[in-house]
């Protein structure tokens, strides 16, 4: 796998080898980087698209020993219950911090090669 390489970012987005995306990102275990698929949890309302367990499907492709969640730049991204309890399940270890931290975390662990896959919220 060859981990992504993180350049400049702000509220909202993040370039990633080069590419600037200005909406939430996947990244998966082989390194791939696609839209975070929130749709999926809206059904859950609320003022914040929670991470639903729907939406972790593509994250888990590859089965991850870790999923990083970068929880936005003051780390408010809520997870829900279920979601934690399917990557328990699993016997997925969970990592939520604020998103500076998660891509320095990613980074270590992509570097010591641990299987470990990303889902990266750029605001809140």
């Amino acid at each position: 796998m060859t981990a992504p390489a993180w350049g400049a970012r702000g509220w909202g987005w993040l370039v990633v080898n080069g590419t600037r995306y200005d909406h939430d990102l996947v990244v998966t275990v082989a390194g791939e980087i696609v839209p975070r698929p929130k749709h999926l949890s809206r059904q859950y309302g609320g003022w914040h698209t929670a991470l639903g367990p729907a939406e972790v499907a593509v994250a888990l492709a590859g089965d991850p020993e870790i999923l990083i969640v970068g929880r936005g730049y003051f780390g408010v991204l809520p997870i829900r219950a279920e979601t934690r309890a399917l990557l328990a399940q699993r016997a997925i270890a969970l990592e939520a911090t604020t998103l500076p931290r998660a891509l320095a975390r990613y980074d270590h662990l992509a570097r010591t090669g641990i299987c470990v896959a990303a889902i990266l919220h750029l605001t809140c």
